[in-house]
């Protein structure tokens, strides 16, 4: 009897699908109302209502008003994306208009999702997918492909929580692999690979912001890196960049014309800015002492060494001893009267606060960079000084195709925690090259092998 035998490729989806149909299940299911899902619930509900792009009800001057003016506090691409899933599903629909009436505090509003809870763990698939795809490419080799698949599984916890929400966090992620996965397939140059890998950044960017900065630079060190002189490379290059300008000018041009300002967003990065800069307010032993409280479990560690609550101002509670209440409260109310407005607010804040103290600035960025660094707790800790080797490496042996994978990354951790506090969900991103990187060292210790491109 013939050994019925799926093609590796659908092998993969397989195990994914079960997988994920068991975390799932096994899942917890908050309030729609809870933490930033109302930031675009709240856009989303103008968009259905209104047919207006607004700064939903958490931002808007006047809450109550209908309708809310134009705005572009958040860029368009997930509100958009729930306004349709609610017009497709009434159940959602409903829980949309409850935390919108409630202004999002009834607990109690229906919970109901389903479209957008499949689409996004559809959404999971395809990233574990493509790990398994980008580390089966890159080694040229089967076994590494399912190493990189099975160390991703380790963030799944962190992945379905986002999964049930109403938040860009996975939207974003996919959008991003995506990307480098099409930059990747698009080497040494090939126009249409670097073409999609744009579209992809592109609207990662329009998902979420910061991903422009991260899609600017990565390619242009990949192809600086690699092979400097390869013309069909810059060629890619230059097709990835003109990609995205198709994609993102519409809505800068929209901004222009309706608001006055060309831009991808206005005042939300502030906000963010304001609450970073608050740890520049710590002492130099407490920036000692962050190198341990930001350790996974570190908290712990901080009681253990130091004595109970030592770690307590790095901490997220609503006391205003913390250096988070300290930004979101008495420090932006200062910097915002200061600058006259929100539009000022980033000058204002270059001018006085990080340039007065750039090394104050420079040196607590180092310890928010290694906080963000370790997803999924020592998971990330372990991975992350393998994957930096596994950099190294390839900057010193201009292997692009590595620095496809992991120079994004890196770079989006630096920007997190330059510009804000760097929550680990921020770097959802470092999940592909630390499973990568990971299995290429489990698989050189279960056999050597000949061509393995990640590290050559």
């Amino acid at each position: 009897m013939t050994r019925l035998r799926l093609p590796a490729w659908l092998a993969a989806v397989s195990v994914i699908c079960v997988v994920l149909v068991v975390a799932a299940a096994r899942s917890r299911i908050l309030p729609l109302s809870v933490g930033d899902q109302q930031f675009y619930i709240g856009i989303a509900y103008d968009i259905r209502h209104e047919g207006v792009f607004t700064n939903g009800f958490v931002f808007a001057e006047e809450p109550d008003e209908a309708p809310h003016p134009p705005g572009m506090r958040f860029t368009p691409l997930y509100p958009a994306f729930l306004a349709t899933i609610a017009a497709l599903d009434p159940g959602f629909d409903r829980a949309l208009d409850c935390v919108a009436a409630s202004h999002g505090q009834d607990a109690g509003c229906p919970r109901d999702a389903p479209v957008l809870r499949s689409l996004q763990y559809a959404m999971i698939a395809w990233v574990f997918w493509l790990v398994w795809w980008l580390a089966r490419r890159l080694a040229q080799d089967e076994l590494t492909g399912w190493l990189a698949l099975g160390l991703s599984f380790a963030c799944l916890p962190m992945l379905s929580a986002y999964a049930n929400n109403a938040m860009t966090e996975i939207a974003a992620l996919t959008l991003a692999v995506s990307a480098i996965a099409a930059g990747v397939a698009g080497l040494p140059g090939r126009i249409p690979g670097f073409a999609v890998a744009r579209l992809c950044a592109g609207a990662a960017a329009m998902t979420r912001p910061a991903f422009l900065f991260a899609w600017v630079a990565a390619p242009l060190a990949a192809v600086l890196l690699a092979r400097t002189r390869h013309r069909p490379l810059w060629l890619g290059c230059l097709a990835f960049w003109l990609a995205g300008a198709v994609l993102i000018a519409p809505w800068v041009l929209r901004n222009a014309l309706v608001l006055g300002t060309p831009g991808l967003t206005a005042g939300y990065g502030p906000q963010v800015l304001v609450q970073r800069l608050a740890f520049d307010q710590m002492t130099w032993f407490e920036w000692r002492l962050a190198f341990l409280c930001w350790l996974p479990d570190g908290n712990g560690l901080g009681n253990l060494l130091f004595g109970h609550g030592a770690c307590h101002r790095y901490g997220w509670s609503d006391t205003p001893d913390t250096f988070y209440e300290i930004g979101n409260g008495p420090l932006m109310q200062s910097a915002l009267a200061a600058a006259g407005g929100w539009n000022g607010m980033m000058p204002f804040m270059v001018r006085t606060m990080i340039l007065p103290d750039l090394i104050k600035y420079i040196a607590v960025t180092l310890p928010l960079a290694l906080r963000g660094a370790f997803i999924v707790h020592w998971w990330g800790f372990l991975l992350a000084p393998v994957c930096a080797a596994a950099t190294v490496t390839a900057l010193v042996r201009r292997n692009a195709a590595f620095l496809m994978v992991s120079l994004a990354p890196w770079f989006m951790l630096l920007l997190s925690a330059a510009v804000a506090v760097n929550q680990e969900r921020y770097n959802h991103l470092l999940l592909v090259p630390y499973a990568i990187s990971g299995a290429v060292i489990i698989r050189r210790y279960l056999g050597t092998r000949g061509n393995d491109t990640v590290a050559s």
